[in-house]
């Protein structure tokens, strides 16, 4: 499943960057973006955000890599992978407001949040290194966690749905 998403990957995961790319199920890109305070259209505020539709709901794109508020997955789950090549990279699970599994992709052994086992079948399905061994390629950690946000969250971002403009919104930083 790593190959479907290689066009995403050439397109934003190449060179110096940083990306925060967040899965949300069976939510729509306004929703999403209201859910976090920002207002469609308007790109006056400090943080932009863009919001596709995809399959089982909506996936958001930034460059700032902030944490996504907790009304974001009230009632539903999401998936955020922040990445980039000047910091520390992070997937998080959240379900209903409430983190339940978090780490650094290259470290998926070393997880935290409420229950940090919470997606353990897929991540021993995709061959992540669950016994303290580490990924020997940054990329190969990256792409697996991009992967794991599509299972786990259901939510499927496809070359036809970023064909599509998305809705672009702005809120504040968070503090």
């Amino acid at each position: 499943m790593v190959v479907d998403y290689a066009w995403f990957i050439e397109e934003y995961m190449n060179g110096d960057y940083f990306l925060g790319m967040t899965f949300v199920r069976g939510v729509s890109p306004a929703e999403a973006l209201h859910r976090i305070g920002a207002t469609p259209g308007d790109v006056s505020r400090d943080w932009a955000i863009e919001a596709y539709a995809a399959d089982g709901g909506a996936v958001l794109l930034d460059l700032h890599c902030y944490e996504m508020p907790e009304a974001l997955s009230r009632g539903t789950e999401t998936a955020r992978l922040v990445t980039g090549t000047t910091m520390d990279e992070e997937f998080v699970y959240s379900i209903n407001g409430v983190v339940a599994t978090r780490f650094e992709p290259s470290f998926p052994d070393d997880r935290e949040g409420s229950d940090p086992d919470y997606l353990l079948t897929h991540m021993r399905d995709l061959g992540m290194p669950l016994d303290g061994e580490e990924f020997t390629d940054t990329r190969t950690a990256r792409d697996l966690a991009l992967v794991l946000a599509v299972r786990a969250t259901g939510v499927n971002l496809t070359p036809a749905h970023h064909a599509v403009p998305s809705i672009t919104g702005s809120t504040d930083c968070p503090s």
